[in-house]
């Protein structure tokens, strides 16, 4: 901003004449703040406010579209939260011993457990297969034979493991 721009503003802001606002911004060395100050002193508080921050017009029809730009993103993260939350409802996670399912509940329980109670459930879970239960999970979007022979793969691992150990014996 030039020292005339700066004036000018001074100026208008503290109602003075030009001439006044430039002396007293050359006073105070072209600080504007400072001669806003001496201004005051000189002529009496006036009714006036004074901040750091640039001069923004706010568009009200720029404000409603954030407004619903930000309802948007909102209803767009519950609809997709809403559809997990289905998904873990409608597949199954199983618990076997041979032919029995020993546990059945949903996927949604399953995660929530993990998420709170992590250091008890994968504890349990690692036992669990080297006690011979089998995982799975049943449904339209996990019961996939991929998913499944992940959890089979990881069931012979273990089993691998015991026959090493009690070989050793």
């Amino acid at each position: 901003m030039t020292h005339y721009e700066m004036a000018e503003k001074l100026a208008e802001k503290m109602n003075v004449s030009l001439e006044e606002a430039k002396a007293a911004l050359e006073a105070c060395d072209w600080e504007m703040l400072d001669a806003a100050l001496k201004l005051e002193k000189e002529h009496g508080a006036q009714e006036q406010t004074y901040s750091t921050r640039a001069e923004t017009q706010e568009d009200p029809e720029e404000r409603e579209r954030a407004r619903e730009r930000r309802r948007s993103v909102v209803n767009g993260l519950g609809d997709m939260l809403r559809s997990l939350v289905n998904m873990g409802n409608r597949n199954r996670f199983e618990v076997r011993k041979g032919d029995e399912v020993a546990l059945e509940m949903p996927v949604l329980v399953l995660v929530l457990l993990l998420l709170f109670a992590f250091w008890v459930c994968v504890p349990l879970l690692v036992i669990g297969l080297f006690a011979g239960f089998r995982y799975s999970f049943s449904g339209a979007e996990l019961g996939r034979e991929s998913v499944n022979s992940a959890m089979d793969k990881a069931a012979e691992a273990v089993e691998k493991v015991k026959e090493e150990v009690v070989g050793e014996k």
